[in-house]
């Protein structure tokens, strides 16, 4: 098989690992949703809410889960994140470009952050769940849009070309920008400046 072949191969199965990962994303964050909407309707202001909510918590597990599970080298999710790393620029790169593998594994995310949540808000009467459960769908499909992006086009649009040198400098030197593309929690947790090379002492 050709380079040219490989690639083409990697990107067919990169394109649907990433379309499936979408779909898998959007009911697990829509149809939770509904039924706890239908449930206890929130008010507007409880949605909105709910949705912002969402999309910081949608940032805060990428950083968690980026840099203490896929860094984890003698985890698999580490030796399979290894594979992303080793692959930047070669021809099978876009079969592992996605950071969930597969939409088991999209559901499974949905599900260890989607129940504690739900067990307080119903708890609680808080009404701030189902759009919640929005936000993370909506952060995860563009969070995996935008790696996508990065690393094999097309291209961003201008208000986002920023992401690709910030998460390119990740691959240099991997110990820093967990963030894909709103490094927030970088900032918080300090890891957004430029990385620096760990020397052995």
């Amino acid at each position: 098989m050709t380079a040219t072949e490989l690639r083409d191969l990697a990107l067919a199965h990169g394109r649907t690992k990433k379309r499936n990962n979408a779909v898998a994303a959007v009911f697990s964050g829509i149809i939770p949703a509904v039924i706890l909407a239908l449930y206890a309707p929130p008010t507007w202001q409880r949605a909105v809410i709910g949705i912002l909510i969402g999309l910081v918590w949608g940032n805060a597990f990428e950083y968690s889960y980026h840099r203490w599970m896929l860094h984890w080298t003698g985890s698999s999710f580490g030796k399979g994140h290894l594979m992303h790393h080793r692959t930047l620029g070669f021809a099978e790169e876009a079969e592992h470009v996605t950071l969930g593998d597969s939409p088991r594994s999209v559901v499974a995310l949905f599900l260890i952050n989607g129940i504690p949540l739900i067990v307080v808000d119903l708890a609680l009467h808080i009404g701030i769940s189902p759009g919640i459960f929005l936000g993370w769908a909506v952060y995860l499909i563009c969070m995996e849009e935008i790696h996508w992006r990065v690393h094999l086009g097309p291209n961003l649009p201008s208000f986002l070309r920023f992401a690709q040198s910030y998460h390119l400098a990740h691959h240099d030197i991997p110990n820093a920008r967990y963030n894909v593309f709103i490094p927030v929690f970088d900032i918080v947790l300090g890891t957004a400046g430029r990385a620096k090379l760990k020397l052995p002492s």
